[in-house]
């Protein structure tokens, strides 16, 4: 069994920003060089259904299964990332030593876990804490996990939608990033960001 540093479960918008921000450390910061994340992806993006007009950045009408195939293959680009097909049925054991299982019984061990579920339905056992009515939900029966500021538990986390952000692409794309940012320092010992800057002629 691969033992993994971060897996995340979803690979929508949230959970794809944070691996794209955990794979931009690896060059950046020592102690993320070796760290291996992998993404667990349910197929069940709600970007799927989106075309896009008010995100700052994005074209004006950018479909999104489009974008959402963009990031998967920005987040494959970094060699310590990957990202496999599957839907996650549970999650067990302690911090450092959880086991992620999958109703295809494709079994995985990791340091860390983040819950990037979306907001329509969240069906994992052994989250640890309750899922709950969503803050930030547009209409009546979407579900979050109940956290605080995006933690569970120690190295388990939730992210995006999942976390209480509204269903919004930046939202849920500025919440992963920050999930990622808290794991990042929490290897390093001290706040990290991963900035990108011009490179000097």
């Amino acid at each position: 069994m691969t033992k993994y540093d971060v897996i995340i479960i979803g690979g929508g918008v949230s959970g794809l920003s944070c691996a794209i921000t955990l794979g931009s450390a690896e060059s950046k910061v020592e102690e993320a060089s070796q760290k291996k994340t992998l993404v667990i992806d349910a197929g069940k993006s709600h970007l799927k259904m989106a075309q896009l007009y008010n995100v700052a950045g994005v074209d004006e009408g950018t479909i999104g299964i489009e974008l959402l195939e963009s990031l998967k293959q920005r987040a494959q680009g970094y060699k310590n990332v990957s990202v496999e097909d599957g839907v996650v049925s549970s999650v067990s054991g302690e911090s450092g030593n959880y086991i992620v299982k999958t109703d295809a019984d494709e079994t995985y061990e990791t340091d860390i876990v983040v819950f990037a579920n979306g907001m329509q339905t969240i069906d994992v056992e052994g989250i640890g804490t309750p899922v709950v009515e969503h803050i930030r939900a547009p209409r009546p029966g979407m579900v979050m996990i109940d956290n605080e500021g995006g933690v569970i538990a120690d190295k388990k986390y939730v992210t995006g939608c999942a976390a209480g952000a509204a269903s919004m692409f930046s939202s849920a794309a500025g919440y992963g990033a920050q999930t990622a940012t808290d794991i990042i320092s929490s290897w390093v010992g001290k706040c990290t960001v991963i900035h990108d800057v011009c490179k000097k002629n």
